[in-house]
């Protein structure tokens, strides 16, 4: 059975969250890469992150209006996380956009 746990790789220095990534792949079931990694190294990064076969939980807390975050949903797209957040607090019009826009 795979593990339901995914471990926070809360760090913008790509090397760190790549040597942790790599001692906790065979335990988890998944890594969340937040706003810090994300803002520090792009899509690049998650791309090298999703070299380790594990889901990605991007957590962006995504939250604008509703045609904002569907663009930002769109554009996340090729990087295929398995979870991505968005805020409620966008309202009920933000997150069907959202929902729309996610594959």
């Amino acid at each position: 059975m795979t593990s339901k746990i995914f471990v926070a790789l809360d760090t913008p220095d790509l090397d760190r969250a790549k040597a942790i990534a790599a001692s906790v792949k065979g335990h988890v079931g998944g890594i969340k890469l937040g706003l810090e990694f994300f803002s520090a190294n792009g899509r690049a990064g998650v791309r090298e992150m999703v070299g380790f076969d594990l889901p990605i939980f991007l957590d962006l807390k995504l939250h604008d209006i509703p045609n904002t975050v569907a663009k930002a949903v769109q554009a996340l797209r090729p990087l295929k996380p398995a979870i991505l957040t968005v805020h409620a607090a966008g309202g009920r019009a933000m997150m069907e956009d959202a929902k729309a826009a996610a594959p």
